[in-house]
Parts: structure tokens; C-alpha cells; sequence
């Protein structure tokens, strides 16, 4: 697979009833988000309908959206705090439109990286498909810079836009 090149902007918004005014200012030009709930805690996960329909209310209609169990360390079969199951959480992400649910610990960092990327390569595939128009801003996503367009690739042969550039100059 080709590497490709991305910038993210992260929000780590609270979930906490007290911040949801200011947490849902984050949700308008966003193209992609991460739902977390706790594993051990149902109550985190009771909530998270809710922060889906203000997500699905304020974001664009196309956002990508993974529903995250998170401290899975906590659920190991010598320790099982697991307040809500694996089976329960992937039906609500099929009933609710929701990309994918992925179970994460950030205490060991196991699964963290592949619940972003997910939503990375989603998102990524969406502007290769055309769905979001690069130059309004309310879209959550960016086209290229300019500065991105002069960057030069070391590792391999240049570009169409570098050779030229190269050739009509000369070597300095």
C-alpha cells in the first residue's frame, strides 16, 4: 500500500455533561471522530447515543465515526470489570450507521494507533472519492498547501511539478 501523508487535527473533548456546550463547538467542520466509552463503566456507554445524534446534528453528514471501547486491559479474564460486551457494542455501531467498533487500552496503547487510523484511511478515502469539497472550510478537510505541493521527495524520483521546475532554472 502506498504511504500516504496526512495532518490531523485532535480534539480530546470531555465527555462530561458539564463541558458538552464547549465540546460541541469542536463538532462543526469535523470529518471524522472517535466515540469513546469506558468498558467498565455502562454508563459511558449509555451516553454515547447521545453524543452521536450531536455529533450527526452539528458535523458534516459524511463524518467517519469508529465507536471505541476503551480500558480493555480491565476486561482480561484475571480481572474482568467488563460492564459491557464486545457482541452489545458492535450491534450498537450496525444500528447506529457507526464505521466500526474497535476495543482499545491507552494504559498499554494496545489498539490505540489502529482506532485513528481507521478513521484516517476512511477519510482518506473519502477525499480520493470526491465527497469533500477541498476548498470550503467547513468540510473539516484541506487540500493540499502550496508549501505541501513545493515539498521535495528524497527518497525517490521527482515529481512532474520538481523536474520542470528543475529543468527551467537550471542546477542552482
Amino acid at each position: 500500500m502506498p504511504q500516504k501523508h496526512m495532518k490531523l487535527s485532535l480534539w480530546d473533548t470531555a465527555g462530561q455533561e458539564t463541558y458538552k456546550s464547549v465540546t460541541r463547538s469542536y463538532f462543526r467542520g469535523a470529518s471524522g471522530a472517535l466515540l469513546v466509552f469506558d468498558l467498565s463503566r455502562r454508563q459511558t456507554f449509555q451516553h454515547v447515543t447521545d453524543w452521536l445524534n450531536d455529533l450527526r446534528q452539528i458535523a458534516e453528514p459524511d463524518i467517519v465515526v469508529v465507536l471505541v471501547g476503551n480500558k480493555a486491559d480491565l476486561t482480561l479474564p484475571d480481572d474482568d470489570k467488563r460492564e459491557v460486551t464486545r457482541h452489545e457494542a458492535e450491534q450498537w455501531a450496525r444500528r447506529n450507521g457507526v464505521m466500526e467498533y474497535v476495543e482499545t487500552s491507552a494504559k498499554s496503547g494496545e489498539n490505540v494507533e489502529n482506532a485513528f487510523m481507521r478513521v484516517a484511511e476512511r477519510i482518506y478515502q473519502n477525499i480520493q472519492a470526491g465527497k469533500y469539497d477541498l476548498n470550503d472550510r467547513r468540510s473539516g478537510v484541506k487540500g493540499p498547501s502550496a508549501a505541501a505541493q513545493r515539498q521535495v521527495n528524497l527518497a525517490g524520483a521527482p515529481n512532474a511539478s520538481q523536474a520542470a521546475g528543475t529543468a527551467s532554472r537550471g542546477c542552482c
